[in-house]
């Protein structure tokens, strides 16, 4: 079979898997993807956006014990084709409150980091609430547009799944509209769903800057796969 699921055991594939999941997320684009690459585009500007992308996913990764790593790789042609990353928490991981409010920090200095970490904020703070037991978090998952509907984002699932269902705990997620028909055939469910970025009242250009080039309000779906859910793939 082309296609085969591995774990991702060097740094040196993080240079394919940034790669992969930059155009993955340009087609169709994601607003949350920006909050992640500030920097992006052709000429050095982007490709150092790229480089401080690729480091920061590998330095949180190895300061993670949770983090685990999976990739797809389509061995006709030898490339990676998707990857995703999964956070195994055997224990509540919000037990104690985070000392400060999480920053964009990667952003520069100024009201653009402010708004960015807002909207950071508003992606992730409800995690503490909701995923405050043991659990199985998706933490991002990507397949590159060229090799979609081969059954490469099923193959990143059914990783997580598997060991969720081992270990008998619940899977978490947050969703885009057109993710959410895959992970729902896997057995997740929507338990809520918010607009990023629709109550804010700033009215300042750096805000509408950022409006325009996030394409906010950006929608999101909160996912729970049960211990007892069942996939249908």
């Amino acid at each position: 079979m082309p296609l085969q699921l591995r774990e991702v055991t060097s740094d040196d594939d993080f240079d394919e898997i940034t790669s992969v999941e930059c155009e993955s997320f340009e087609t169709p684009f994601i607003g949350t993807y920006i909050l992640l690459r500030p920097n992006r585009g052709p000429g050095p500007i982007g490709e150092a956006g790229f480089q401080e992308f690729k480091e920061r996913q590998i330095r949180e990764h190895h300061d993670d014990p949770s983090s685990h790593w999976v990739k797809v790789v389509d061995t006709a042609i030898g490339k990676i084709v998707g990857a995703a990353n999964w956070n195994i928490y055997e224990t509540n991981p919000f037990e104690e409150p985070s000392p400060e409010p999480l920053q964009a920090y990667w952003w520069p200095e100024g009201e653009q980091r402010e708004l960015a970490s807002m909207l950071l904020r508003q992606l992730l703070d409800p995690r503490a609430t909701t995923m405050n037991k043991p659990h199985l978090l998706l933490s991002i998952c990507f397949v590159h547009p060229d090799h979609r509907r081969r059954g490469v984002g099923n193959l990143l699932l059914e990783w997580g799944t598997k060991k969720a269902d081992e270990m008998r705990l619940e899977v978490f997620l947050e969703s885009t509209d057109d993710g959410k028909y895959l992970y729902h055939r896997h057995g997740f469910a929507v338990m809520n769903e918010y607009l990023l970025g629709a109550t804010v009242s700033n009215t300042s250009m750096e805000w509408k800057k950022l409006q325009e080039e996030l394409r906010i309000p950006i929608r999101v779906h909160l996912m729970r796969r049960g211990v007892e859910s069942k996939s249908e793939v």
